[in-house]
């Protein structure tokens, strides 16, 4: 009888649900996300997707008024032509993703 009890004790143990509330919003949380090692860049990402997902616009950081003159602004798109690797904030923005290509893709 012993026997059998501790077997029954065992097996609901091991097969007893945990009831942990854990969700995807959790998981998608900026506070979690850092403080799993994520970056910046990463937490920005997967706020925007998360916008877009919903269809919600995700406000932009606001440029330097620097950037917003004619003449400053025609000198950094000259040297981002030049060098590609330098950010023009355009990542992750809203695109229309074609699948079939087309003559300005080239």
């Amino acid at each position: 009888m012993k026997k059998y009890l501790l077997i029954l004790c065992l097996t609901a143990t091991v097969t007893m649900p945990a009831y942990a509330e854990f969700t995807v919003d959790d998981t998608v949380n900026e506070v979690y996300l850092k403080n799993h090692g994520y970056s910046d860049i990463t937490v920005r990402a997967v706020e925007k997707s998360i916008a877009q997902s919903h269809g919600e616009p995700l406000p932009e950081e606001i440029e330097n008024e620097n950037y917003n003159r004619p003449v400053v602004k025609y000198v950094r798109r000259f040297f981002m032509y030049l060098d590609p690797s330098l950010d023009d904030h355009t990542f992750m923005n809203d695109h229309n993703i074609n699948a079939s290509s087309r003559y300005d893709d080239l």
